[in-house]
């Protein structure tokens, strides 16, 4: 009789384990932009793009994005191990080309919220204008779109 209570308890910390990953899964869920973000487009055509906008994107992105979305846009970059949220994966198949462009600039404008993923647009610490802001949404799309 012992160990079925034992095996009881058991189980019930497991189901509480699963339940509260689901949990903080749930937390991970992007919100969508406002209408008014959700309608704008890119100013930059990818295929359309200059080299040089291109690259100037590409360095924004290395030197704000890269530590935590990774050099490929995979979510594994130097810093993804030390947060609890672990970024998204821009890389993976679909994932760009769903997004719209005004989704795009409004998380990258503002961050998103519930995880450690602070807004780099007008305003913020990192102060990125939104034309560069589009650069870099550029480069992500020419880069990680699959």
């Amino acid at each position: 009789m012992k160990m079925q209570g034992l095996l009881v308890t058991v189980a019930a910390f497991g189901l509480m384990a699963v339940v509260g990953g689901q949990a903080v899964a749930a937390d991970r869920q992007i919100p969508t932009a406002p209408a008014d973000f959700l309608s704008k487009t890119s100013p930059i055509k990818v295929d359309e793009a200059d080299e040089a906008t291109l690259k100037e994107g590409g360095k924004i992105y290395t030197k704000k994005c890269q530590k935590c979305h990774g050099e490929t846009g995979d979510g594994q970059g130097s810093a993804a191990g030390e947060l609890t949220i672990k970024p998204t994966n821009l890389s993976a198949p679909g994932y760009m080309a769903s997004r719209k462009d005004g989704q795009l600039l409004w998380i990258t404008m503002n961050g998103s919220p519930n995880t450690e993923m602070k807004g780099f647009g007008p305003g913020s610490e990192q102060n990125y204008s939104e034309d560069d802001l589009w650069k870099v949404i550029a480069y992500m799309r020419s880069a990680f779109t699959k």
